[in-house]
Protein backbone atom coordinates (compact mmCIF):
# COMPACT_ATOMS: atom_id res chain seq x y z
CA UNK A 1 0.00 0.00 0.00
CA UNK A 2 1.40 3.49 -0.58
CA UNK A 3 1.27 5.97 2.49
CA UNK A 4 -2.05 6.00 4.22
CA UNK A 5 -1.97 7.71 7.66
CA UNK A 6 -5.75 7.81 9.84
CA UNK A 7 -5.16 8.56 13.39
CA UNK A 8 -7.60 8.45 16.52
CA UNK A 9 -8.49 7.34 19.72
CA UNK A 10 -12.35 7.48 19.51
CA UNK A 11 -15.28 6.16 17.40
CA UNK A 12 -15.71 8.75 14.73
CA UNK A 13 -19.26 8.67 13.88
CA UNK A 14 -20.07 12.18 15.01
CA UNK A 15 -21.15 14.06 11.58
CA UNK A 16 -20.87 12.01 8.49
CA UNK A 17 -21.41 13.00 5.37
CA UNK A 18 -21.56 10.80 2.08
CA UNK A 19 -22.36 12.02 -1.71
CA UNK A 20 -21.94 10.01 -4.55
CA UNK A 21 -21.06 10.41 -8.26
CA UNK A 22 -23.47 8.19 -9.38
CA UNK A 23 -26.47 5.89 -8.03
CA UNK A 24 -25.58 3.03 -5.83
CA UNK A 25 -27.42 0.08 -6.67
CA UNK A 26 -25.10 -2.38 -4.79
CA UNK A 27 -26.52 -5.15 -3.63
CA UNK A 28 -24.29 -5.47 -0.54
CA UNK A 29 -21.74 -3.22 1.72
CA UNK A 30 -18.92 -3.54 3.89
CA UNK A 31 -17.81 -2.41 6.91
CA UNK A 32 -14.29 -0.54 7.05
CA UNK A 33 -12.56 0.20 10.28
CA UNK A 34 -9.26 1.48 11.21
CA UNK A 35 -6.44 1.20 13.73
CA UNK A 36 -3.14 2.17 13.97
CA UNK A 37 -0.05 0.59 14.74
CA UNK A 38 3.15 2.75 15.49
CA UNK A 39 6.30 0.86 15.11
CA UNK A 40 10.10 1.78 14.50
CA UNK A 41 10.77 4.17 16.97
CA UNK A 42 14.67 4.70 16.44
CA UNK A 43 16.00 5.82 13.68
CA UNK A 44 19.63 5.60 12.53
CA UNK A 45 20.86 9.22 11.68
CA UNK A 46 23.58 9.15 9.18
CA UNK A 47 26.39 11.34 7.90
CA UNK A 48 24.74 11.15 4.54
CA UNK A 49 21.24 10.97 3.50
CA UNK A 50 21.52 6.90 2.23
CA UNK A 51 22.37 6.12 6.31
CA UNK A 52 19.55 8.17 7.40
CA UNK A 53 15.64 7.01 8.36
CA UNK A 54 16.47 3.54 8.93
CA UNK A 55 15.00 1.44 11.74
CA UNK A 56 17.39 -0.03 14.51
CA UNK A 57 18.11 -0.92 18.26
CA UNK A 58 17.59 1.40 20.96
CA UNK A 59 20.72 3.16 22.22
CA UNK A 60 23.03 2.86 18.94
CA UNK A 61 25.26 5.50 18.58
CA UNK A 62 24.24 8.69 15.67
CA UNK A 63 20.31 8.04 16.06
CA UNK A 64 17.03 9.41 17.40
CA UNK A 65 14.69 7.33 19.59
CA UNK A 66 11.26 8.89 19.55
CA UNK A 67 9.34 8.12 23.44
CA UNK A 68 6.39 10.18 23.35
CA UNK A 69 4.18 12.04 20.76
CA UNK A 70 0.70 13.07 19.68
CA UNK A 71 -1.31 13.92 16.54
CA UNK A 72 -4.51 15.79 16.48
CA UNK A 73 -6.87 15.87 13.96
CA UNK A 74 -9.45 18.01 13.09
CA UNK A 75 -10.84 16.69 10.13
CA UNK A 76 -10.27 13.61 7.80
CA UNK A 77 -11.85 13.37 4.12
CA UNK A 78 -12.10 9.66 3.24
CA UNK A 79 -12.41 9.13 -0.68
CA UNK A 80 -12.68 5.83 -2.62
CA UNK A 81 -13.45 5.32 -6.38
CA UNK A 82 -13.96 2.32 -8.13
CA UNK A 83 -15.14 2.38 -12.33
CA UNK A 84 -18.70 2.87 -11.81
CA UNK A 85 -19.08 5.23 -8.13
CA UNK A 86 -16.88 7.44 -6.13
CA UNK A 87 -17.88 7.60 -2.37
CA UNK A 88 -16.77 10.59 0.15
CA UNK A 89 -16.68 10.50 3.79
CA UNK A 90 -16.10 13.80 6.15
CA UNK A 91 -15.44 13.42 9.83
CA UNK A 92 -15.73 16.44 11.17
CA UNK A 93 -14.92 15.70 15.12
CA UNK A 94 -11.44 16.66 16.70
CA UNK A 95 -9.08 13.36 17.74
CA UNK A 96 -6.29 13.19 19.35
CA UNK A 97 -4.29 10.22 19.28
CA UNK A 98 -1.34 9.16 21.24
CA UNK A 99 1.04 7.64 18.54
CA UNK A 100 2.85 5.04 20.38
CA UNK A 101 0.41 2.77 21.66
CA UNK A 102 -2.12 0.57 19.64
CA UNK A 103 -5.15 2.37 19.34
CA UNK A 104 -8.38 1.19 19.43
CA UNK A 105 -10.80 0.71 16.70
CA UNK A 106 -10.74 4.77 14.85
CA UNK A 107 -14.21 4.19 13.67
CA UNK A 108 -16.06 2.44 10.67
CA UNK A 109 -17.92 3.11 7.39
CA UNK A 110 -19.91 1.42 5.33
CA UNK A 111 -18.70 1.17 1.38
CA UNK A 112 -20.52 -0.46 -1.07
CA UNK A 113 -19.41 -3.91 -2.89
CA UNK A 114 -16.74 -3.28 -5.37
CA UNK A 115 -12.84 -2.61 -6.65
CA UNK A 116 -11.74 0.62 -5.56
CA UNK A 117 -8.35 1.27 -7.15
CA UNK A 118 -7.79 4.82 -5.56
CA UNK A 119 -8.47 5.74 -1.81
CA UNK A 120 -7.29 8.98 -0.85
CA UNK A 121 -7.34 10.36 2.66
CA UNK A 122 -6.95 13.90 3.81
CA UNK A 123 -6.49 14.45 7.29
CA UNK A 124 -6.73 18.03 8.27
CA UNK A 125 -4.56 19.52 10.90
CA UNK A 126 -5.52 23.07 12.53
CA UNK A 127 -2.79 25.28 14.23
CA UNK A 128 -4.05 25.64 17.95
CA UNK A 129 -3.30 27.04 21.31
CA UNK A 130 -4.67 24.05 22.88
CA UNK A 131 -4.19 21.17 21.44
CA UNK A 132 -1.08 21.27 18.82
CA UNK A 133 -1.70 18.89 15.98
CA UNK A 134 1.83 17.06 15.99
CA UNK A 135 4.48 16.90 18.45
CA UNK A 136 7.08 14.03 19.38
CA UNK A 137 9.82 13.94 22.16
CA UNK A 138 12.76 11.68 22.19
CA UNK A 139 16.81 11.43 22.34
CA UNK A 140 19.58 11.87 19.60
CA UNK A 141 22.43 9.55 20.71
CA UNK A 142 25.46 11.25 18.86
CA UNK A 143 28.53 9.33 17.26
CA UNK A 144 30.12 10.04 20.27
CA UNK A 145 27.33 8.55 22.59
CA UNK A 146 26.19 11.71 24.17
CA UNK A 147 22.28 12.08 24.41
CA UNK A 148 20.35 15.12 23.65
CA UNK A 149 16.43 15.76 24.18
CA UNK A 150 14.51 16.30 21.09
CA UNK A 151 11.29 18.13 20.76
CA UNK A 152 9.32 18.52 17.52
CA UNK A 153 6.07 20.52 16.92
CA UNK A 154 3.92 21.37 14.05
CA UNK A 155 1.66 24.04 15.23
CA UNK A 156 0.33 25.31 11.53
CA UNK A 157 -2.62 24.72 9.20
CA UNK A 158 -1.46 21.40 7.27
CA UNK A 159 -2.89 18.81 5.36
CA UNK A 160 -1.62 15.38 5.02
CA UNK A 161 -2.49 13.77 1.43
CA UNK A 162 -2.68 10.08 1.78
CA UNK A 163 -2.98 6.90 -0.83
CA UNK A 164 -3.88 3.42 -0.76
CA UNK A 165 -4.24 0.44 -3.35
CA UNK A 166 -7.02 -1.29 -4.30
CA UNK A 167 -9.63 -2.19 -1.74
CA UNK A 168 -12.03 -4.96 -2.79
CA UNK A 169 -15.31 -5.08 -0.62
CA UNK A 170 -17.37 -7.92 -1.26
CA UNK A 171 -20.82 -8.79 0.41
CA UNK A 172 -21.41 -7.80 4.78
CA UNK A 173 -17.76 -8.92 5.60
CA UNK A 174 -15.56 -6.65 8.36
CA UNK A 175 -12.78 -4.96 7.15
CA UNK A 176 -9.47 -4.15 9.17
CA UNK A 177 -7.16 -1.30 7.65
CA UNK A 178 -4.15 -1.81 9.88
CA UNK A 179 -2.23 1.70 9.85
CA UNK A 180 1.42 0.99 10.65
CA UNK A 181 3.03 4.31 11.77
CA UNK A 182 7.12 4.22 11.11
CA UNK A 183 8.78 6.59 13.00
CA UNK A 184 12.04 6.22 11.68
CA UNK A 185 10.76 7.05 7.85
CA UNK A 186 10.47 10.73 9.81
CA UNK A 187 13.79 10.97 9.96
CA UNK A 188 14.70 10.78 6.26
CA UNK A 189 16.96 13.49 5.14
CA UNK A 190 18.06 14.15 7.94
CA UNK A 191 21.80 13.81 8.57
CA UNK A 192 23.99 14.26 12.21
CA UNK A 193 25.56 17.61 11.28
CA UNK A 194 21.89 18.91 11.50
CA UNK A 195 21.30 17.47 14.67
CA UNK A 196 24.97 18.28 16.38
CA UNK A 197 25.26 21.71 14.86
CA UNK A 198 21.43 22.38 16.02
CA UNK A 199 20.23 25.10 18.62
CA UNK A 200 19.60 24.18 21.71
CA UNK A 201 17.05 26.12 24.06
CA UNK A 202 18.18 25.00 27.64
CA UNK A 203 19.76 21.56 26.62
CA UNK A 204 17.03 20.95 23.97
CA UNK A 205 17.02 20.80 20.05
CA UNK A 206 13.66 22.25 19.91
CA UNK A 207 12.36 22.01 16.56
CA UNK A 208 9.47 24.04 15.58
CA UNK A 209 8.46 26.83 13.15
CA UNK A 210 10.60 28.90 15.36
CA UNK A 211 14.02 27.08 16.06
CA UNK A 212 15.84 25.05 13.78
CA UNK A 213 13.69 26.39 11.09
CA UNK A 214 15.49 24.07 8.31
CA UNK A 215 15.48 20.82 9.98
CA UNK A 216 11.51 21.40 11.03
CA UNK A 217 11.49 21.60 7.44
CA UNK A 218 13.38 18.43 6.51
CA UNK A 219 10.32 16.83 9.17
CA UNK A 220 7.62 18.15 7.47
CA UNK A 221 8.42 17.32 4.49
CA UNK A 222 8.23 13.63 5.79
CA UNK A 223 4.76 13.63 7.10
CA UNK A 224 3.38 12.32 4.08
CA UNK A 225 6.03 9.34 3.90
CA UNK A 226 6.05 7.32 7.24
CA UNK A 227 2.95 5.42 7.21
CA UNK A 228 1.59 2.56 5.35
CA UNK A 229 -1.89 0.87 5.49
CA UNK A 230 -2.58 -3.12 5.17
CA UNK A 231 -6.21 -4.10 4.61
CA UNK A 232 -7.44 -7.44 6.38
CA UNK A 233 -10.50 -9.07 6.53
Amino acid sequence: MKNFIKTGTAILGAVLIMSSCEKDDSTGSGKLSYQVKPANFTATIGTTISGSGLPTGSNTNSSITWTSGSLYISEIDFEAESKDREIEYEFKQGVSVDLFNLSPILGSITIPDGTYDEVELGLELKKSSTNIPLTLKGTYTDGGGAKIPVEFYLNEDFEVEVEAEDLVVSGSNDYLGLINVQLNKFMTNVLSADLSNATKTSGVIVISSTSNMNLYAKLKANLNAFADCDFDD
